[in-house]
């Protein structure tokens, strides 16, 4: 082994800017692949290690103090809080005021709690001793550009005042006359029930003792309990039947608002490993070529080693010990990348949540693992390629030169070193040191593709994010009971009124129920069609329209086990209790809006009202009493969706103006898509990787290129050619090789992206229709033109100062 290690000393000495380069490049593909999955990891626990520091099961609220509910034998601890009746006023330095109308509370935590209720994001704990102190939730933060300092004025009105209140509402006091504090924000802080689970946002200030001690003899409070169970959810059903009886004004399930966070959460973990996986195999593709290059570029001695005695396991084991260096260096390289991009991620509301956001995180066992493994791919990467230079060479037959291509080059005008630099990047070379064009071409090709895959990919998720009619929502209002008037009050006036205008082009009647569906209980949103195609987002299929027929979330027929065009087994209740069962055809798959809380994207079923109403009372002697009842019992909501134009959307917005009583709000984009399409652009993300990974192709295969060509690039000298004409013939080789790339690619890559678009919509839940944005498309190809000369500059410049002597002295 003594005279392997002899060769590879002195090969590392003649080679060490192309191993360098090899190392680099695996280093990026391993750093970037161990962060992606350290991410994962970090962002899959990062919700459950929240829960377990600072969540509980339920917010108890009441009018009055319930020393009984720590007795309940599901609970394990609880945390008094007391909500004094408040408001806010004015916020100095935000960006925008805070409404009084939407969710907004101050609570009163024990300070020895208020470090389990909520995690503190920046800033510190408020002084207890100081009563105009206060922790601002995130929310307000996020929407109200509240910060560290800002000041907030919040109203505590009296008992009086209060009632007053509750008759007119806050914004018809005289805010002149009730008292209020200016609390300034010294801490930014998130809870558990604040994170977005797609049932709106809350606002929320946490203030001192001294503020309870200042406040609440004069004010109106009410007691509320965080409630941690001793089973957690598992308990929920008899904490609440055992709550009752206690007289508490109902509980905040938190357990489900913890579900719907995590549902949101859980696609941003299966990205970033599935981001992870592709960046694993697109950096196999490009190491692979890699090694295979370096193994060619190291035959100019092979004929002589083997003439003073070296066999061919040892040229086997000389290509398999510089692979482990490469690889090692590597490696090393690559652990310490991922460690200094973990302060980076997770992102979105798994940040908001991770014990250790901002922070730099060695993960030992993704670090560990994926050391060995990049060692390992390395080496065996570089086996066949080394058993196949320990064969004897054979001498290469010349290649022939493609004369088509070059005689268009030449008819087109083009300078000397256009002709060279075109065959350069075409052709392998001559006699015994051939250049490895082929893999290069193949990569070009490769990384031109995915980036226009990606392209498509992330101009279809931005449409989709930017059009709710996509994601489930194509009506612009929904009408509904809320608690107040009259429950047939949107059915009759506020249809009526829709009805009668013709400016609403659009407009479909639903009603909401529980369904058994294969033996799986779905939400179901039945709906009849009063004008124009029924409000439902279509991801494939049509509409049902007859008595038998069912539409599907993408999520719900796959935990069915149900396809298109095939039969279920569909069960409702009617209103005596009975169940009644019935074939189903799957007509299509939908997308339904979070309003209609299905349970999320792809999640739910669609029917017509009729078929539900047949369904729940089936012909007979009772039927027209059923129906009565059925009707009775149901709450309606009405979609409306305004004409195109200005008119049309101004009639839309006088309606929603006149019924505001029955207008359902928070009509907000899916907790999924936050966390999905906003927070982590994982489309740029790998774009942005395959274009790192490219770059650092084009450069190892230039610094292969020009040594091997440094006889030729010689004789050009002789013959006459400045050092700007040899410069240019590398320049032209990088353009070739990456026009290449970009006639080739560019359509494949649509195409995959296109592909890939559909298989991800349709099973995500969502409308699949893909966008091929041209002018990002043209921007990328001039990017990757403008990006291969930049990476010839240098060795370009190598190749231009070189002296004809020395390049011919080898010869």
């Amino acid at each position: 082994m003594g005279a392997v290690a002899l060769v590879l000393r002195v090969r590392l000495r003649q080679h060490w800017r192309s191993w360098l380069a090899l190392a680099v490049l695996v280093a990026l593909v391993g750093g970037f692949v161990m962060a992606a999955a350290s991410t994962g990891r970090r962002t899959a626990a990062a919700l459950p290690d929240f829960v377990a520091r600072h969540g509980y099961d339920a917010l108890v609220y009441s009018s009055h103090p319930l020393p009984g509910l720590a007795r309940i034998p599901q609970v394990a601890r609880v945390t008094p809080v007391l909500l004094p009746f408040a408001f806010p006023a004015r916020c100095v330095s935000c960006s925008k005021q805070i409404d009084p109308g939407e969710s907004f509370s101050v609570f009163e935590v024990p300070p020895s709690r208020l470090p389990r209720v909520g995690k503190l994001l920046s800033g510190r704990m408020p002084d207890q001793s100081n009563p105009d102190e206060v922790l601002a939730s995130y929310t307000l933060a996020r929407d109200n550009g509240v910060h560290i300092g800002s000041v907030i004025r919040v109203l505590t009105p009296t008992p009086a005042q209060v009632q007053l209140a509750q008759k007119v509402g806050p914004a018809h006091l005289n805010s002149a006359a009730v008292p209020r504090r200016s609390l300034r924000v010294v801490g930014l802080v998130v809870a558990e029930n604040e994170l977005h689970s797609g049932q709106g946002s809350r606002y929320d200030l946490f203030t001192t003792r001294a503020f309870a001690a200042a406040v609440n003899p004069r004010s109106v409070v009410w007691p509320s309990y965080y409630v941690q169970l001793r089973r957690g959810a598992a308990d929920l059903a008899a904490f609440e039947s055992q709550l009752r009886p206690l007289g508490s004004n109902g509980a905040d399930d938190l357990d489900l608002d913890a579900a719907g966070v995590e549902g949101s959460i859980r696609p941003q973990a299966v990205g970033w490993w599935v981001l992870a996986g592709l960046a694993a195999l697109a950096g196999l593709a490009v190491l692979g070529q890699a090694a295979a290059r370096q193994f060619v570029t190291e035959q100019d001695d092979r004929q002589a080693l083997s003439a003073v005695g070296l066999r061919a396991r040892q040229f086997v084991a000389l290509g398999l010990a510089r692979a482990a260096v490469i690889g090692a260096v590597g490696a090393a390289g690559a652990v310490a990348l991922a460690t200094l991009l973990s302060p980076l991620t997770p992102v979105g509301e798994a940040r908001l949540v991770a014990s250790s956001a901002g922070a730099v995180v060695f993960d030992p066992l993704v670090m560990v693992i994926g050391a060995v493994a990049t060692v390992a791919t390395v080496v065996a990467l570089s086996v066949w390629p080394a058993v196949r230079d320990a064969r004897l060479l054979r001498r290469s037959r010349p290649e022939p030169v493609p004369v088509a291509l070059v005689r268009t080059v030449t008819w087109s005008g083009a300078p000397p070193s256009a002709l060279i630099g075109v065959r350069y990047a075409l052709q392998r070379g001559r006699g015994r040191q051939p250049v490895p064009v082929g893999s290069a071409l193949l990569g070009m090709v490769l990384a031109v593709a995915a980036l226009c895959a990606t392209a498509v990919f992330g101009a279809s998720l931005t449409r989709l994010t930017s059009t709710p009619a996509l994601y489930g929502v194509p009506f612009q209002a929904q009408f509904s009971y809320q608690g107040g008037g009259s429950v047939d009050y949107v059915t009759g006036p506020v249809l009526t009124s829709l009805r009668r205008d013709r400016a609403i082009d659009r407009i479909t009647l639903a009603a909401f129920a529980v369904i058994d569906v294969n033996g799986h209980q779905v939400r179901l949103a039945a709906v009849t069609a009063i004008r124009g195609p029924a409000l439902i987002s279509v991801v494939d299929g049509r509409l049902p329209s007859g008595d038998h027929e069912i539409m599907l979330g993408a999520a719900t027929m796959r935990s069915v086990g149900a396809q298109p065009g095939g039969l279920v087994r569909v069960t409702v209740t009617d209103p005596e209790g009975a169940r009644h069962q019935a074939q189903f055809r799957v007509v299509g798959r939908a997308s339904f809006a979070p309003s209609f809380y299905t349970g999320g994207l792809g999640s739910g079923a669609a029917m017509t009202l009729n078929a539900l109403t047949d369904l729940q009372c089936p012909p007979g002697a009772d039927m027209n009493a059923c129906q009565r009842n059925v009707q009775r019992g149901t709450i309606y909501s009405v979609l409306a969706r305004a004409a195109p134009g200005p008119h049309a959307a101004a009639a839309l917005a006088r309606h929603v103006s006149k019924y505001r009583s029955f207008l359902v709000s928070g009509q907000q984009e899916p907790a999924e898509l936050v966390n999905f399409g906003e927070s982590v652009n994982f489309p740029l993300l790998f774009g942005g990787l395959l274009a790192v990974f490219g770059a650092a192709t084009m450069v190892h295969l230039l610094l292969v290129s020009v040594p091997r060509r440094r006889a030729e690039a010689g004789l050009l000298k002789v013959l006459g050619f400045a050092r700007y004409q040899v410069a240019a013939v590398v320049s032209w080789q990088a353009t070739a090789v990456a026009l290449v790339g970009i006639v080739a690619g560019v359509p494949l890559g649509i195409a995959a992206g296109k592909a890939a678009w559909r298989v991800f919509a349709t099973n995500f839940g969502v409308v699949p229709l893909t966008v091929v944005n041209v002018l990002l498309i043209a921007a990328l190809a001039f990017g990757v033109l403008a990006a291969a000369n930049v990476l010839a500059f240098f060795p370009a410049l190598l190749a231009a100062r070189s002296r004809p002597a020395q390049l011919l002295r080898a010869e």
